[in-house]
């Protein structure tokens, strides 16, 4: 929640990423529509997990424990939260495996994020360099990798209890839990503001798996260069 109201702060002050040259009609594949499935087939669950993961954990502090809104609330959460569970892990690892040789670093990333991806709109306009992802985008890949494998192994000892440690570090597996799932819905809060909010024309890119020719050009200009170079040839 903190971070969705830093998100919004940010776009109240700074604005949104318009494109320079505005949109020029021409669409280019970004992603096959294999990968937009998915996409969806992972974030659909995640999401569901996010909410109702709330709910679980915090439902004391937004309903009255005790009463029926609560108790109902809290037990469509859990049955929702156990039924996302194998979907998210099957797409999250279909994507991991999918996608990880085009999330690898570079040395030009590191000037994306010193300049900001060029997202600020105060001072001189800059648009750093970004191959097919950005230095964000990759950020937020490998920490969605990181937490995707601890919350499945924690969260699988939580569902089979029987194949978990000692029940002595049942406090730390929870833990651990709570702090990776705060950590992917952080990430996915600014993800979201990204591709929804911030940057215009962005939420194509994971609706028909296109993008215009400008926004191609504008954040990912090192990719689109690839591409006219393959047309060439």
């Amino acid at each position: 929640m903190g971070v969705a109201l830093i998100m919004g702060l940010f776009v109240l002050v700074n604005g949104t990423s318009k494109l320079d040259d505005g949109f020029s009609g021409k669409l280019i594949q970004r992603w096959s529509t294999r990968s937009v499935i998915i996409h969806w087939f992972g974030a659909i669950p995640c999401l569901i997990l996010i909410f109702t993961g709330i709910i679980i954990g915090a439902g004391k502090v937004i309903f009255e424990p005790g009463g029926s809104i609560w108790a109902a609330a809290v037990k469509l959460s859990a049955t929702l939260h156990e039924l996302a569970v194998f979907p998210f892990m099957i797409g999250a690892f279909i994507m991991i495996t999918t996608w990880w040789k085009k999330q690898l670093f570079r040395k030009y990333d590191i000037d994306w994020f010193i300049k900001a991806g060029g997202y600020i709109n105060f001072g001189k306009k800059q648009h750093p360099e970004a191959g097919f992802a950005n230095g964000g985008e990759k950020l937020w890949f490998w920490v969605f990798t990181i937490n995707v494998i601890i919350l499945s192994s924690t969260g699988l000892m939580l569902y089979f209890p029987e194949f978990a440690p000692s029940h002595e570090y049942a406090p730390a597996i929870i833990s651990l839990h709570i702090i990776s799932a705060m950590a992917i819905g952080a990430f996915a809060i600014v993800h979201i503001f990204m591709a929804t909010v911030i940057s215009e024309g962005g939420l194509s890119n994971m609706t028909s798996g296109k993008c215009d020719e400008n926004w191609a050009k504008q954040h990912h200009n090192r990719w689109y260069k690839t591409l006219n170079k393959n047309k060439a040839k």
